[in-house]
């Protein structure tokens, strides 16, 4: 069966793998964890929605199928990244939710540069651009190669 998004069962393993993508960032940014982790896991995602689909369905993946299902996986994940990004853009524009911000950054001791720099980036319609479109290829690339490479290493039996 050919992988896309009419494919049931590779549609509910690509949602579950993006959205465990995004929790696993999610904690990896809030125990400012290495960055390259976040490499690790996008790619990790990919492998493990193959493996999953593999061990679901017994059907062997072509490194294609694998490659587009991990892609399938990285589109989930990046449209709940981009709901969470216009959420707290459109959160940032009421003061009030600025000024409790600060108040939080302050009592947890952390650096309010940073959050001057989210704020600014999030104001900007070039800084939204950018944000938007370096979580669009981390989401798509990595977990479309890890994809590619879950279904090459899980075809040798």
């Amino acid at each position: 069966m050919v992988i896309g998004f009419h494919n049931g069962p590779a549609v509910r393993i690509a949602l579950s793998m993006g959205l465990l993508a995004f929790m696993c960032l999610l904690v990896a940014g809030q125990l400012a964890l290495p960055q390259v982790l976040i490499f690790v896991w996008l790619t990790a995602a990919g492998f493990l929605a193959v493996f999953l689909y593999r061990r679901s369905t017994g059907q062997r993946l072509s490194v294609m199928n694998g490659a587009r299902l991990g892609w399938i996986s990285g589109i989930f994940g990046f449209v709940i990244v981009t709901i969470l990004l216009a959420l707290v853009a459109v959160a940032l524009s009421e003061p009030s939710v600025v000024v409790a911000l600060r108040e939080q950054v302050k009592t947890r001791g952390l650096p309010e540069a940073n959050l001057d720099q989210m704020i600014a980036a999030l104001h900007s319609p070039l800084g939204v651009t950018q944000a938007v479109g370096l979580f669009f290829l981390l989401f798509t690339v990595l977990p479309a190669a890890g994809g590619a490479v879950g279904a090459m290493f899980l075809d040798r039996d």
